[in-house]
């Protein structure tokens, strides 16, 4: 099927606008389930297409409180002072400080407190469940804003929920979520039940937890304070609007009562979280020979068509879990199997993998165990993968790294606007190129991207965290600090390289004089992650309310292109007019 050639004109018909996207999976490590003793989350942050830019950001402390603006509603919202010092990870042009609004759109940090927030989760509430509580969609709490609020004000995950869920009972939902919050010694996810209404939970310490745009939470002890955390009147606004019924003789369960559950999430959403669970928890539900010597890897379990019998929480069976474990799990498309659509050049395939091309940005972050009496420096890790983590590097940025030392290669990126610094559009040049030729393309740039990351785990990262130490136990801070810049400086070089030649090496295997120039990047991008974009279908109709995915800053391919023009540049037009071409052929071969 000439796959690329329709997808094209459907796109010119309908004005190139994206749809709206569900997105995003998530991953809760406990510490006692854990490799090393860190607690873990992390998240593929899965966006309306592959143009919206990822990037970090430092705010430094401030004294006194500050106002927040949403930029996709009219949320306003003054947060108290003094405001901590944070990190975050923008993804998608949301902020513009030119409109008035504060820098919102943050999509994963961590601040000098030692607290982690990533958001969000999309996930959907029912229609039972929505009308009885509506969503506030023109001033509620929304994705672009969590980080933003938290981040400058916690001090613990447990505060932070309590927190977000107080922001929601007092403004309302403007969408369904779920929301990862962590410190060094315990993680915690929460869930909207409706406009009003939500639940979090602790995350125990021997489990891990993973969550694929559908609500997980099911029955829960509201008495148990320790580790549950809840609205007001839960239960009873439950049992009110007629969404639980104690003369049933059930138990409460929480996705039952708010939680939308259709045809959709068959193949949406049930499919990622079974592959997690299998392959950490070994839930597989295939005969035993059929299973690989470290569990369930690659194997799609079977059955896998109630998520009210899948676990909320696991212990891990064959091995306790690494941020290199969840990195893997990041990037799994179901390869191996009957369902991996790249590699069987399939975007027809109905499971949706976890691996996008239009994800943003992924990242794992490691809050290391207090137990290690580490300095304040090193204590938070958070590899991020600036744009779709299957074809890019994992960057290890940690909490020490001074504020003033964002270099080019993390923070240049600008939606539409490809240039030649950003380890962001360095990364989608060289997976426009892939996805024209997938199978022979990619298993040599995936395995030279794994063996320069375990070349920096074992030995660079290391090496740097030793002689930091050794200036940190002198009483030489600054020093300390330096050490942290030249390792961050040294691997951002040797990533923009490593980029650059695997994306001349694409090129030449494609039979290119060169990677393609900008406005031929953008369409390509944007050809290749509309036909894979693996969108929920259903007969069902919309729920009455939902995510604000169509109110986003989208921009046309007409219009990313008009941007584009003004970027750098790669090679000439004659490259990408064949880049095209072969873009057609590879694809529908």
């Amino acid at each position: 099927m000439a796959h690329l050639q329709l997808l094209t004109l459907l796109l010119a018909a309908a004005g190139s606008w994206p749809r709206p996207v569900a997105a995003c999976t998530s991953y809760i490590v406990g510490p006692d389930a854990s490799a090393d003793g860190s607690v873990l989350i992390a998240r593929n942050d899965d966006g309306d297409g592959p143009w919206f830019s990822s990037s970090l950001v430092y705010h430094a402390a401030r004294e006194g409180p500050a106002v927040l603006r949403a930029n996709l509603n009219n949320l306003t919202i003054t947060l108290p002072g003094p405001g901590l010092a944070y990190w975050s990870l923008p993804a998608g042009p949301l902020a513009d400080a030119a409109k008035g609004t504060n820098t919102t759109g943050e999509a994963a940090g961590w601040n000098e407190a030692g607290v982690a927030v990533s958001g969000t989760e999309s996930i959907y509430n029912s229609a039972a469940a929505l009308a009885a509580d509506p969503l506030n969609e023109d001033t509620g709490i929304i994705e672009d804003v969590i980080p933003s609020i938290l981040l400058p004000q916690v001090t613990s995950a447990r505060q932070g929920a309590r927190l977000l869920g107080e922001a929601v009972s007092r403004h309302g939902a403007g969408e369904g979520f779920g929301v990862l919050i962590a410190d060094r010694e315990e993680a915690w996810y929460l869930e909207t039940a409706s406009g009003h209404h939500w639940l979090a939970q602790r995350v125990p310490r021997d489990a891990f937890f993973v969550s694929a745009n559908q609500g997980r939470f099911q029955e829960v002890d509201l008495d148990d304070t320790d580790a549950t955390l809840s609205s007001p009147g839960l239960l009873e606004h439950a049992v009110r609007s007629g969404l639980w019924d104690p003369a049933a003789g059930r138990p409460f369960n929480f996705f039952s009562a708010f939680m939308r559950d259709g045809p959709h999430d068959t193949n949406y959403s049930y499919p990622r979280v079974c592959l997690l669970q299998g392959m950490w928890g070994h839930l597989c539900h295939v005969h035993k020979s059929r299973l690989p010597s470290l569990g369930c890897r690659n194997v799609v379990p079977k059955p896998c068509n109630d998520m009210l019998k899948q676990p909320v929480f696991l212990k891990p069976k064959s091995h306790k879990l690494s941020a290199q474990d969840v990195m893997a799990a990041m990037r799994n498309h179901f390869e191996g199997s009957k369902h991996d659509p790249y590699t069987l050049r399939n975007p027809d395939e109905p499971y949706r993998p976890i691996a996008l091309l239009r994800t943003g940005m992924g990242h794992v972050t490691r809050l290391r165990p207090l137990a290690d009496d580490l300095p304040d420096g090193l204590s938070i890790i958070t590899y991020a993968a600036m744009g779709s983590p299957v074809l890019s590097p994992f960057i290890p940025l940690y909490k020490g790294l001074p504020g003033d030392a964002v270099l080019p290669e993390l923070a240049a990126a600008e939606p539409c606007k490809p240039d030649s610094a950003s380890l962001f559009w360095k990364g989608r040049r060289l997976q426009a190129l892939v996805f024209q030729n997938w199978p022979d393309l990619a298993p040599a740039a995936t395995r030279a991207i794994s063996k320069w990351e375990a070349k920096v785990e074992a030995q660079d990262r290391p090496a740097m965290e030793a002689r930091y130490v050794a200036a940190w136990r002198a009483g030489d801070q600054s020093a300390a600090a330096g050490e942290l810049v030249a390792f961050t400086s040294a691997l951002l070089l040797q990533a923009r390289a490593m980029l650059d030649a695997l994306a001349d090496d694409a090129a030449r295997q494609l039979g290119l004089p060169g990677t393609p120039p900008d406005e031929q990047l953008l369409k390509m991008l944007d050809e290749a992650a509309e036909l894979y974009a693996f969108e929920p279908t259903s007969d069902d109709p919309p729920p009455p309310s939902g995510r604000l995915g169509d109110k986003r800053l989208r921009q046309s391919v007409g219009a990313c292109m008009r941007q584009g023009s003004s970027g750098s540049g790669s090679s000439s037009g004659a490259a990408g007019a064949q880049v095209l071409h072969l873009a057609h052929k590879s694809v529908t071969a």
